[in-house]
């Protein structure tokens, strides 16, 4: 669910239109809900959009109403759907069966991604990304900002644009605010961790609370916490940007898309319908064109060094 930017330029090339707008629906697990409701914060969004429509910003269910052509495929098996994927566009040809099959192509993308999380989450192992930015803010137990880094800035910025919120840098979002609370009323909450994470577009937010300063129970409102923040970018989408360095055909870059993410040739073979003599040509010219001779060293471009969500 952090690939929507970068998925939407990606139906830009695979389905040329001007003024588009691409949906992600995935529901809200019902515990977010119930947490949210107990610390009195609002819930996670069930959902993230993006796009370059002069109706861009509105709600998606009036998006939709007013688009003049729809294009929808679901994520993840029938029986247990992992949300829907929706293309709108506001004027131009309709949508057609090259296009809804294209469109399953970028679904693919987001279904590997949401399984590998999953994956990830069942054997304690977090998701593998690449930390690109890391800050930190202070605040207090109320949740006024006493210090706010540029970065940490920046990166509530996105977030409250991602919400159709405003960060006015004086006060801590929902978001920051629940690692607060988590941290003042461990006792109260004791199942909560003073940590977590949030999809930002292009990738997670991930932040740990602690308290920065000692003092008594009593004096519990004159304490001092500090909130640490990494963006950390998925490696599926790591991967999708470096293929953008070169110059590679729609059937080459999956290829090499697959290879990436690991199991090489057997993986893009798996996934593709394309025959032995296809897949091996495939392969040979992504390795001209990213300059290496090996699986092992196209990993090297594709895979930089990772670090735990």
């Amino acid at each position: 669910m952090t690939l929507i930017p970068d998925a939407l330029e990606l139906v830009r090339e695979l389905i040329p239109n001007s003024a588009s707008q691409l949906f992600l629906h995935a529901e809200r697990a019902p515990e977010d809900v119930h947490e949210a409701n107990v610390l009195g914060v609002l819930p996670p969004p069930n959902g993230y959009f993006y796009g370059d429509s002069v109706h861009f910003g509105v709600p998606p269910a009036e998006a939709r109403a007013r688009a003049a052509h729809v294009l929808e495929v679901r994520l993840g098996p029938a029986a247990n759907p992992l949300g829907t994927l929706t293309l709108l566009r506001d004027d131009g040809p309709a949508f057609d069966t090259d296009d809804e099959e294209d469109l399953g192509r970028v679904a693919k993308y987001f279904d590997y991604a949401l399984q590998n999380v999953n994956a990830a989450a069942a054997a304690g192992n977090g998701l593998l990304g690449v930390i690109e930015d890391e800050a930190m803010l202070l605040a207090t137990t109320n949740g006024d900002i006493l210090f706010l880094s540029d970065s940490a800035g920046a990166l509530l910025d996105q977030l409250a644009s991602q919400e159709q919120q405003v960060f006015d840098r004086r006060s801590l979002p929902p978001f920051c605010l629940r690692l607060v609370e988590s941290v003042v009323y461990g006792e109260r909450y004791p199942w909560r961790l003073p940590a977590g994470t949030l999809e930002l577009a292009g990738g997670v937010l991930e932040a740990r609370a602690q308290w920065m300063s000692a003092g008594s129970y009593d004096a519990i409102h004159s304490r001092t916490v500090g909130i640490f923040l990494k963006f950390v970018v998925p490696m599926p989408l790591r991967i999708w940007r470096a293929l953008g360095s070169v110059e590679l055909s729609p059937q080459q870059m999956e290829v090499a898309f697959w290879m990436g993410l690991g199991g090489g040739r057997d993986a893009a073979r798996s996934r593709m319908d394309v025959s032995d003599a296809v897949l091996r040509d495939c392969v040979k010219a992504v390795y001209e064109k990213f300059g290496c001779t090996s699986e092992a060293g196209l990993l090297a471009i594709l895979r930089p060094a990772i670090s735990r969500m």
